[in-house]
């Protein structure tokens, strides 16, 4: 068991880090103060396909610059706490070794400040007590996007230099809430409504289908090989379609449930692996039926003023394109003009144009975006459920916002990613 204190260079928790990042699919961190961005710059370097997930307390130690650095990095998934009571201290190298002490991440905490670390291997019997501890501390915390990183940088500047520390992090609180790790869902004193509770553990779950969507995406721009020019299907339709080629030839029926989640380079091989099959051959519903689609779904949601101006025909045919509709001909006797009835008749026209705007040109981030039109019974749609709304936000966006749908997840859990499924 190695001690780390920063009494020389060779002890330093900075000369740790670095040696055990080596080499790892996956890096862990939980530290209250974060201002070291520059840490990352070697390590990734070194190391571009690791995950980093990395848990921090919104507050006076923690700079919202060194996360504007990292925030948007396709490697990098940040979580936050608002409480001084999170206090803890984790940074776990895959499934190596864990380093657990006093030392926070900032340039003191690495190098100057006397601290003590100590490294725990992976065959001590406390490693996958860590292990719990840091998944419990991750399942709690609130997912750190640019609109409220943005926000905490505002509160940072206009309230940390001129009111003192006390009252920045009332300020924190009042803006973000009291969020701390305990047991349970994490709730302030104020009444918190079933949507906000629901949207928060909805932001987690789309954010690891996110990390592994954006994993697949970097193999294919790699490849450099595409089935359809990118003006007729922009590459998020095509590797959605390539994940519906999974889904049918590989990964029938219940047969995904039992593929093993697979570290990076083993993912990485797979998902080339079928690349390699899906470009030697063409797959005639993207050929013929999607340009079609993809044309047709814009034209009639493309804008504010384009939904406000369909008709409830126009808005079905629209919403038709989504296999996730498709998907829902087996609940109705009578296929496709049932559904279609059904449809006209549950949902009223406004309803309808006020969903499907916020949805896809609404000011919030688009998460939110989704979970409201998910959650949030005064935005929904009757037979329009979680599947849909992620597809068809998918379908129609200029942020680059994956199509996800079940299809979706259950091709990605065949190629070894842990991605939550559900229908």
């Amino acid at each position: 068991m190695s001690l780390y204190t920063n009494t020389s260079g060779k002890d330093s928790v900075r000369n740790a880090f670095h040696t055990h990042s080596q080499g790892v699919s996956e890096l862990l961190i939980a530290t209250p103060f974060f201002s070291y961005h520059e840490i990352f710059d070697d390590i990734l370097r070194l190391n571009n396909e690791c995950l980093i997930r990395m848990i921090v307390r919104l507050g006076p130690a923690t700079s919202p610059e060194s996360l504007h650095k990292i925030v948007d990095q396709k490697q990098f998934q940040i979580r936050y706490f608002t409480s001084s009571k999170f206090h803890s201290k984790l940074y776990i190298f895959g499934d190596k070794v864990i380093l657990v002490g006093s030392a926070n991440l900032t340039v003191a905490g690495f190098q100057s400040n006397r601290e003590i670390c100590i490294e725990i291997s992976h065959d001590d019997e406390r490693f996958d007590t860590l292990l719990k501890l840091y998944n419990s501390y991750w399942i709690q915390a609130d997912v750190l996007t640019k609109q409220r990183l943005n926000e905490y940088s505002q509160l940072y500047k206009s309230t940390n230099n001129s009111s003192g520390e006390y009252k920045f992090e009332k300020e924190i609180k009042k803006k973000f809430g009291d969020i701390f790790p305990k047991e349970g869902v994490q709730i302030d004193k104020k009444k918190v409504s079933k949507e906000k509770i629901l949207l928060e553990s909805y932001r987690r779950t789309y954010q690891e289908f996110l990390t592994a969507y954006k994993i697949v995406e970097n193999i294919y721009k790699k490849d450099k090989r595409r089935q359809q020019p990118e003006e007729i299907v922009p590459l998020r339709i095509e590797i959605d379609q390539f994940f519906s080629f999974i889904r049918e030839v590989y990964a029938k029926g219940d047969t995904w449930k039992t593929a093993p989640i697979l570290g990076v380079a083993e993912q990485e091989k797979l998902v080339k692996e079928k690349l390699d099959v899906w470009f030697s051959q063409r797959w005639s519903y993207l050929d013929n039926t999607i340009p079609k689609h993809a044309k047709k779904i814009n034209q009639s949601l493309s804008s504010k003023s384009h939904i406000q101006n369909s008709t409830m025909e126009e808005i079905f045919q629209a919403l038709d394109v989504c296999h996730s509709i498709h998907d829902r001909l087996r609940f109705f006797p009578g296929g496709h003009e049932t559904l279609k009835k059904v449809f006209t008749s549950e949902n009223k026209l406004k309803q309808i144009q006020k969903v499907i705007s916020y949805l896809l040109h609404g000011q919030d981030d688009f998460i939110t975006r989704m979970g409201t039109c998910i959650f949030d019974e005064s935005y929904s749609i009757k037979q329009i459920g979680r599947s849909a709304v992620q597809e068809l936000l998918g379908w129609v966006n200029k942020e680059n916002i994956p199509i996800c749908n079940g299809r979706t997840v259950k091709a990605l859990r065949y190629l070894g990613f842990n991605v939550v499924v559900f229908t």
